[in-house]
């Protein structure tokens, strides 16, 4: 006869899914870790320039650890699309072409679309107030950390549409897409005066998302990526003297 099994023995899933989460968050981020977040910020706010050529060596420097976390956090950000390696020379930041910049656009617009037609069936109260917020968020052109700040709301503008479909592998997606035009963002964001633009747009996506109009939304969104498509090809291509970009 088998013994009976105590609950306090047997462990469901979900449980242990807790647990590893929670030990997840106790555990102190490795300075591999840390090196590959400054980078990547970096990187993705254009403070290294697309084509920027980087070395190890001064890579240590300026972060004041050893060159073996700064290895390993270039070896993370060569496998992201990030950084390139060239033999017997070092590293590159890998510069972006306006080829990027369509393909890129061109996955953006099926994400967003479709995220925001979702999220007008499941959007709540809470959710419509805080993109309200972010909509507002204004910026001066010229001053640096106003700009930082105004392409991470943008960002996070986007990022809780596609967190109100309801789809986590949605979000996700959208989370990579955006990553990966955060250059440009910032490029164009230097290049043009963005704010009123963004504004009105974003005010207008937050209106047809509290209407409900899934049709609607996806039509607003799609608008609104073609719109900052063409505001930045236009301020791309007729920028004297830019060389952080290549047709």
């Amino acid at each position: 006869m088998k013994a009976a099994t105590s609950p306090r023995s047997v462990r469901s899933p979900t449980r242990r899914k807790r647990q590893r989460a929670a030990r997840s968050k106790q555990r102190p981020r490795s300075l591999t870790d840390r090196v590959y977040d400054l980078l990547r910020t970096d990187i993705l706010s254009c403070v290294l320039a697309p084509g920027r050529d980087l070395s190890e060596a001064e890579l240590a420097d300026r972060f004041a650890v050893s060159k073996t976390p700064v290895r390993e956090a270039l070896a993370k950000l060569r496998s992201e699309g990030f950084v390139r390696t060239f033999p017997r020379r070092g590293y590159q930041v890998v510069p972006i072409t306006i080829a990027d910049m369509n393909d890129l656009f061109d996955v953006r617009a099926i994400l967003e679309a479709g995220a925001a037609e979702l999220a007008c069936q499941r959007i709540g109260r809470a959710e419509l107030e805080n993109l309200e917020r972010l909509a507002d968020v204004s910026y001066e052109q010229d001053a640096r950390p106003n700009l930082k700040v105004v392409v991470q709301t943008n960002r996070e503008f986007h990022a809780a549409i596609a967190r109100a479909s309801g789809s986590e592998r949605l979000s996700s997606l959208l989370q990579r897409s955006l990553d990966e035009l955060e250059r440009f963002f910032f490029l164009g964001a230097q290049l043009r005066d963005i704010g009123a633009e963004t504004r009105d747009d974003h005010r207008a996506i937050v209106d047809i998302l509290r209407a409900g109009d899934p049709a609607g939304a996806r039509a607003v969104m799609i608008r609104h990526n073609e719109a900052t498509r063409r505001g930045l090809f236009r301020s791309l291509a007729t920028t004297v003297g830019l060389t952080a970009v290549s047709i």
